[in-house]
């Protein structure tokens, strides 16, 4: 069986507009709500959950790396499987999907955490793939104990992660790596990744540090959209640039929150139920404010939309409506330049099936997806 780059890079090429979902491994997966079918991640729910996925035809599944709740009554994400093992798992539950890892810098030690996705990526024959974050959560990194490295220093530790990273996965003698956060002396690991290639790298970048890295790393960027949607074609083509100067060719990807119902004022409706009437208020604001989104001279409207955007999707933006709404969003967003979207909804056993049923179809008939 073929394996190698890039029979993994064709995984997200075969469909003009890739499709994933987003969040599952954590409790609550995207929706900051306290409504009672709110997900619940359990690993038979995970499990149920990808092999549906990978019967639809969907592209891959990327869990959040997080390690502790945002407190709040539901304390959102506080139960959550670490995202190696966990992607391991659901390669092995499946056929066809990517599993992806999502992996802290800081956390994992580079050779510890190469040999541990060459593991996953041989379970999952070429399927797993990499999302490279390099911290910001100063909460969860005082958690485990660990000082999170000023910005600038982040990215150069990555840098120095990835290239030892990369060069266990490929090189064929052991090596020596010196750098300023880690020294390391004979690595060698083996067996390699499956086919001898290398899982895909995705990464965001929201800074221009940040940018730079995953232009730099990643064969996918991912960066957030905002409310006005005439921004994302410029924004792609720079990030686009931004690769083109390392001589590299990258896909962009984003998130969204999906609510899709047969009507859309059933599915405006039911935002507003989960999103703003039953919202865990105190989560939400956690989740803004250890972010960075809340700043000196904020207005109480732009505050309160972004506790909105955060309860409806963890930030992602939320998409609203009937399936030809859904449908004419997506349309736009890959017009725009978007190759990826990972999705979140409120519960993903009971709401995927009719995006399945009603969005897919009309996907494949525009042309975005393939049967």
């Amino acid at each position: 069986m073929p394996g190698g780059p890039k029979e993994i890079r064709k995984q997200l090429d075969r469909n003009k507009l890739s499709l994933g979902l987003f969040g599952v491994n954590c409790s609550g997966g995207l929706a900051v709500t306290t409504v009672p079918e709110r997900w619940d991640a359990s690993w038979e729910n995970n499990q149920k959950l990808a092999r549906m996925a990978d019967d639809a035809g969907l592209d891959f599944i990327l869990p959040l790396g997080r390690w502790k709740g945002y407190g709040g009554v539901t304390d959102h994400n506080g139960s959550n499987f670490e995202t190696l093992t966990w992607a391991t798992g659901i390669l092995a539950s499946t056929s066809d999907i990517m599993a992806f890892g999502t992996v802290h810098v800081s956390l994992f030690n580079p050779v510890v955490a190469a040999k541990q996705m060459a593991t996953a990526d041989l379970v999952g024959q070429g399927r797993f793939g990499l999302n490279i974050v390099c911290g910001w959560n100063h909460d969860e990194f005082d958690m485990l104990g660990i000082d999170l490295a000023t910005h600038d220093d982040r990215y150069d530790q990555g840098q120095e992660w990835i290239d030892i990273v990369t060069r266990a996965w490929t090189s064929a003698e052991p090596f020596d790596y010196d750098g300023r956060f880690y020294q390391v002396h004979k690595t060698a690991i083996n067996p390699k990744p499956y086919g001898g290639g290398q899982p895909l790298v995705v990464c965001a970048g929201n800074s221009e540090r940040g940018r730079d890295f995953a232009a730099r790393n990643a064969d996918m960027m991912f960066t957030n959209l905002r409310i006005d949607l005439d921004e994302v074609p410029g924004n792609t083509s720079a990030l686009k640039e931004l690769a083109a100067g390392y001589n590299r060719d990258i896909g962009v990807f984003s998130n969204v929150a999906v609510t899709c119902r047969p009507t859309k004022k059933e599915a405006e409706e039911y935002f507003q139920y989960y999103a703003v009437e039953n919202a865990d208020w105190d989560a939400a604001e956690n989740m803004i404010v250890g972010r960075g989104i809340v700043k000196p001279g904020m207005t109480d409207e732009m505050h309160q939309a972004a506790q909105i955007r955060a309860a409806a999707g963890n930030g992602a933006l939320p998409i609203v409506g009937d399936p030809d709404d859904v449908v004419a969003m997506m349309k736009r967003l890959s017009e725009g330049g978007i190759s990826a979207l990972a999705i979140g909804f409120t519960n993903y056993l009971e709401h995927f099936p009719y995006f399945r049923d009603e969005v897919l179809p009309r996907l494949v008939h525009e042309g975005l997806r393939t049967e």
